[in-house]
């Protein structure tokens, strides 16, 4: 999966990933560039989360955030 996303402007995406993974640090989600496999990778790796469960769980927050955007 190559998805791009820009997390940088996304500040509901940020409270949908917050309110998931609340160990995740502002830093920690506002240091991935536009990569959803890094950000996958930094969250599985602080949650201890297969990355597959992860990336359904990111995808479904980024289809929410994009819906309420729209």
């Amino acid at each position: 999966m190559n998805n791009v996303i820009d997390i940088s402007r996304n500040d509901l995406l940020k409270q949908e990933l917050k309110s998931k993974y609340v160990d995740l640090s502002d830093a920690e989600i506002n240091r991935v560039d536009t990569s959803f496999e890094q950000l996958v990778e930094n969250i599985s790796s602080k949650t201890n989360q297969q990355k597959e469960e992860v990336a359904r769980e990111v995808e479904e927050s980024m289809a929410y955030a994009k819906s309420k955007s729209l």
